[in-house]
């Protein structure tokens, strides 16, 4: 069985070298880069699965790398970082990060996040599901406007994809943090659902005056417009 690639991008040696060596133990194909321009190049010229990436990079920091990656690439991005201030952790997501570990990191932690952004599960090809104005193609697991494909993250579009499956049900937030951050969803931080949830609303737009995606409060979210399966 192939294994799974994972890019690092880190300038620190000794933890970069950490990284690969815990993830290659751990059955993962590790590769490291020091320096953003050769990274950039592989996520470009190389099929990646995951991409962690560190915010200080000197020259060149994090958030500028993950809005080149997302101009290609939808791949999965895990920030590595120092900072833990929620406008730091905001602004990764807003460029198009997936997930957030800080350091210094718990190595079973680690390996919790990286399993649950490079979880694959089970499609259900061949089905379509419309509502409103958009399309949900969970084959190609792709989301389209009117047949123009949007630009979803991997987390965002599990997002959709457990929500219309929900629909028309409230989705407590335990439930979907456990459905798309897989078993390990105690070391994802209460801000990560937020904040993806927020950036998938504004995404997906409003059909007829109502927004896709309503929050129930002390509940969870529940898909809000009329779904065909």
């Amino acid at each position: 069985m192939e294994k799974l690639r994972i890019l690092i991008v880190e300038d620190d040696e000794a933890v970069a070298q950490g990284l690969a060596d815990i993830l290659n133990g751990s059955g993962y194909q590790a590769e490291w880069y020091e320096q953003p321009r050769k990274a950039l190049e592989m996520v470009k010229r190389q099929p990646l699965d995951l991409v962690i990436l560190d915010i200080n990079l000197g020259e060149e920091n994090g958030y500028a790398i993950c809005k080149k990656i997302r101009e290609t690439s939808e791949i999965p991005i895990l920030f590595l970082t120092a900072y833990q201030s929620e406008i730091d952790v905001v602004r990764g997501f807003t460029v198009g990060g997936d997930d957030y570990i800080t350091k210094p990191f718990r190595l079973q932690e680690l390996l919790a996040r990286v399993q649950a952004l490079l979880r694959r599960g089970k499609r259900a090809y061949g089905l379509r599901i419309t509502s409103g104005e958009l399309s949900y193609d969970m084959g190609r697991h792709q989301v389209c406007r009117d047949q123009s494909p949007l630009a979803l993250t991997p987390i965002e579009l599990q997002l959709v994809q457990c929500l219309l499956l929900g629909w028309p049900h409230t989705l407590s937030r335990e439930r979907i943090f456990s459905e798309v951050w897989d078993r390990d969803s105690a070391y994802v931080d209460e801000n990560t659902l937020s904040v993806n949830i927020s950036r998938l609303r504004e995404k997906l737009g409003t059909f007829q005056g109502t927004a896709y995606i309503e929050t129930v409060r002390g509940i969870g979210y529940r898909w809000a417009v009329h779904v065909q399966k």
